[in-house]
C-alpha cells in the first residue's frame, strides 16, 4: 500500500476509532454504576462533540489531498460508521436519562459488554491499517470476530424481545405499555449499534481484498 509521508489520515482515524472505543469503556461503566448516568452522560457529549472535530478533520484531509493512502470513498465510508457508532451510545444514554430508566439490568450489561469488545476489534484493526497489516491473520480474525459478536447479539435481542413481551404480550413490565416501548427503543437501538458494528466488518473486510 502506497502511503504518502505527509498523509496523518491513518493517525485521525486511530485516534477516532480510541474515541469509539473510549465511549464503549464509558457506557459500560454506566450500565455497571447507575449512579454515573447523569455525569457519564455529561462525558458522552463532551466524546461526541470530539468525535465531530476528528471527523471534519479528516473530511478537510479527503477534500484537500489528491494522493491519499485509500480511496476518498472508502475513507469517507469508514469515518462516517464509526462515527456513527458514537452517535448511537450517546443516544442510548440520552434516552436512559430522558426515560428516567431507574437502574441498569443485565440485558444493558450484555449488550454493553458485546459493544466493547467489538468496538475493541475494530480498534485493532484501525491499527492494523496504519500499520500496513491488513495482510495479517490478526486483523482478519478481529473482523471476523465483530462478525460472530453480532450473531450473538442478534440472539440477545430476540432473547430480551421474549422476555420484554412474553407471551400474549405480557411479559417483565406486565400490562406496562409505556415500559415496554422504552426498553423496546433501547434494546433495538443496542442492536443497531452492534449491526453498525458488523457492517464496518464488512468495510474492513473489503480493505483486505482491496488493498492487498
Amino acid at each position: 500500500m502506497f502511503i504518502p509521508k505527509k498523509s496523518k489520515i491513518f493517525d485521525k482515524l486511530v485516534d477516532l476509532s480510541a474515541l469509539v472505543k473510549e465511549t464503549a469503556l464509558l457506557f459500560g461503566d454506566i450500565v455497571h454504576d447507575w449512579s454515573r448516568l447523569e455525569k457519564g452522560y455529561e462525558m458522552m457529549e463532551e466524546l461526541e462533540s470530539r468525535a465531530d472535530k476528528h471527523v471534519h478533520s479528516i473530511s478537510d484531509d479527503i477534500e484537500s489531498h489528491f494522493i491519499l493512502p485509500l480511496d476518498k470513498v472508502d475513507i469517507s465510508e469508514l469515518t462516517e460508521s464509526l462515527d456513527d457508532l458514537i452517535d448511537n451510545m450517546e443516544q442510548i444514554t440520552n434516552r436512559l436519562v430522558i426515560y428516567s430508566i431507574p437502574e441498569s439490568n443485565g440485558a444493558l450489561k450484555k449488550f454493553s459488554a458485546l459493544i466493547l469488545e467489538a468496538v475493541d476489534k475494530i480498534h485493532q484493526c484501525v491499527e492494523l491499517i496504519r500499520g500496513n497489516k491488513m495482510a495479517s491473520d490478526d486483523y482478519s480474525n478481529a473482523y471476523k470476530r465483530i462478525q460472530e459478536i453480532e450473531s450473538d447479539a442478534d440472539r440477545l435481542h430476540r432473547n430480551v424481545l421474549r422476555d420484554l413481551l412474553g407471551e400474549g404480550g405480557s411479559g417483565i413490565y406486565g400490562n406496562d405499555p409505556i415500559a415496554i416501548i422504552k426498553w423496546k427503543e433501547l434494546y433495538q437501538t443496542l442492536e443497531d449499534t452492534l449491526d453498525r458494528c458488523e457492517d464496518i466488518s464488512v468495510i474492513l473486510s473489503r480493505l483486505r481484498i482491496k488493498y492487498i
